[in-house]
């Protein structure tokens, strides 16, 4: 492991350990107060949290692997390789790593999926598990092909998933001191007649309250943790191969999914006389014959919004394309906000940093255009508007009607006046949530492409998307796989036009429906040209939000979660409009 990368590791692991020695000290005098354990036995309090979370991560550190194997062998069509079965150029960087850094692959899995991702996991440096999708098989380059692949070799040389699955310890004794403490608290306020016991439920409960948020300072800590050793994955990769622009291409193709097909493939998806199963079997062959072509490196739990590909093979990048697809990283406060919450940095920021490499090189970086591109207005209006839409307003269901109602009561009115009004705020409110997420599509409306929204930057246009905010969106395309990858209960599908790939994000109403749409529908739908209608969202991944799907043949499958969205938002109008003439009748 380098120096520099022990020695941040090492740092955040004391600060973590330092909240949970503070948070220790606490509990302990909470506990001292109360007189309840006898004199010398605190720190068995102290220690049942600690020695729980180490059993429950070491059990999961031990056996999750295992359980890998088994999913990846029975739930995921896939098939194992081992290293001398890969492509020459593969096999023979693996072989030089391996031999290197003293690490080595039990095997190597392809998932037969057209969703390229890529992840490792295993006990040791010398059982790891190299996991990538088929997708990827018809994109990069030989160059970027082993780029991203040292970038994952650089994950086992530094023992990611060892460091990670310590540090996620952290939390989860945090937040076992904040249960004890909550719950004594809460005892001890509701049973104890005594003043002193109640002050000692006061200070419990103050100190439950900082032990959630030392929980929650911890978690985000440990993603912190993980992005910064991605930073030093992606260095390994450019310190292993002398190329950091290799891997600058491949995150970029990846990452904003601007793909095509190469002939032969895209020929053998035409097929429409081959079943859905002798076109994944043709796949198959054809794809470890031509040799693994890219690996996807992002968060795998965010795999839904980051299963992009590339350009075709020998494709070249357009510098203002990708800098004007790269600018909603680094413009847009809702990147920011999410890699809070992402195991990954933004691909914005690591090209940047590998751009960087580049020059302390002597190199002329691939993308210098990369966070130059200024944005027609800011978007901070933007973004407060839509934090408050996605995670304030729905809680106003609750609150509007009682401070309705209380204000009513106040005034002498009657309370189901004041609860009614309450009502329709809400409706108003949630009427600009629905009019921001799902402005109206119609069925003329014209075809967009996945560059076209990834680089749109007119007034108003598709660089404003958010989590939240959709722009309505209509692609013209063929189904290349999965939303997760090879996973036959995957509702979502993966959409290529002649530009570029983007996930369909299918959102039932009811939960099983995606089950039945997973199994029986998405299977048929693999490989069929489609126009799908939806709402562009981006975060920090595009992904299009089904309304609906048609196929060739003129099948329809349509997604009903925007009209439930404005069936709840005119039950709400009925029941304010009941209440307030209830209160009338009343006076």
């Amino acid at each position: 492991m380098p120096r520099n990368l022990y020695l941040r590791s090492v740092a955040v692991m004391t600060f973590l350990w330092g909240i949970v020695f503070v948070l220790g000290m606490v509990l302990i005098a909470v506990i001292s107060l109360t007189g309840v354990i006898p004199p010398g036995s605190e720190f068995l309090v102290f220690l049942l949290p600690i020695i729980f979370a180490f059993f429950f991560v070491g059990l999961q550190y031990l056996i999750s692997p295992w359980i890998m194997d088994i999913t990846i062998s029975w739930v995921y069509d896939a098939t194992k390789y081992k290293v001398e079965e890969l492509p020459g150029h593969i096999r023979q960087f693996l072989y030089e790593q391996m031999e290197l850094h003293n690490f080595s692959l039990k095997w190597v899995a392809i998932i037969h999926d057209n969703n390229p991702n890529a992840f490792t996991y295993g006990h040791t440096k010398k059982r790891a598990r190299l996991v990538i999708t088929e997708g990827i098989i018809n994109y990069l380059t030989e160059e970027e092909q082993i780029a991203v692949v040292a970038h994952e070799c650089g994950h086992i040389r530094n023992r990611d998933f060892i460091w990670m699955t310590v540090a996620a310890a952290i939390p989860l004794i945090c937040y076992s001191f904040y249960q004890g403490l909550w719950t004594f608290a809460r005892v001890s306020t509701r049973t104890s007649r005594d003043d002193d016991a109640a002050k000692v439920g006061a200070i419990a409960m103050a100190a439950a309250v900082g032990a959630y948020i030392a929980y929650f300072i911890s978690h985000y800590v440990v993603l912190l943790l993980s992005r910064v050793r991605e930073y030093y994955a992606d260095s390994f990769s450019a310190e292993a191969t002398g190329q950091p622009g290799a891997l600058s291409r491949a995150l970029v193709k990846i990452a904003y999914g601007m793909v095509k097909f190469d002939a032969e493939t895209d020929q053998r998806m035409r097929d429409e006389k081959l079943t859905p199963a002798v076109r994944r079997q043709a796949a198959k062959q054809k794809g470890f014959m031509t040799g693994m072509r890219s690996l996807g490196i992002f968060d795998v739990s965010g795999a839904k919004q980051l299963a992009m590909a590339t350009y075709g093979r020998g494709m070249e990048l357009n510098e203002e394309t990708v800098a004007q697809a790269a600018q909603w990283d680094l413009s847009n406060p809702w990147g920011r906000f999410l890699e809070l919450s992402s195991t990954h940095p933004l691909p914005a920021k690591r090209i940047l940093a590998l751009n960087r490499m580049q020059e302390d090189r002597g190199m002329k970086p691939d993308f210098p255009g990369v966070g130059k591109v200024k944005l027609p207005e800011s978007l901070w209006d933007e973004f407060l508007a839509d934090l408050f839409l996605y995670y304030i307003a729905p809680i106003f269901f609750i609150i509007l009607p009682i401070l309705g109602a209380i204000a009513a009561d106040l005034m002498g009115y009657p309370l189901e006046i004041g609860t009614g009004i309450g009502f329709l705020l809400f409706a108003l409110i949630w009427k600009l949530r629905r009019n921001a997420k799902y402005p109206k599509i119609r069925d003329s409306d014209d075809t967009v492409t996945v560059v076209h929204c990834l680089t749109d930057q007119t007034k108003d246009g598709y660089y404003e998307a958010s989590p939240l905010r959709g722009k309505k969106a209509v692609f013209e395309g063929r189904v290349v796989g999965r939303g997760v990858p090879g996973f036959f209960l995957s509702e979502d599908l993966v959409i290529q036009d002649n530009t570029g790939i983007i996930t369909l994000d299918y959102s039932p109403i009811l939960g099983f429906m995606s089950w039945i749409f997973a199994l029986f529908r998405v299977p048929k739908l693999q490989g069929q040209i489609v126009k799908a209608y939806g709402w562009y969202h981006r975060g920090p991944g595009p992904i299009l939000q089904v309304w609906k799907i048609i196929t060739q043949d003129g099948k329809t499958f349509q997604n009903r979660w925007s009209g439930a969205n404005w069936v709840f938002m005119w039950i709400v109008v009925i029941i304010g409009l009941l209440l307030i003439a209830a209160g009338l009748i009343a006076i």
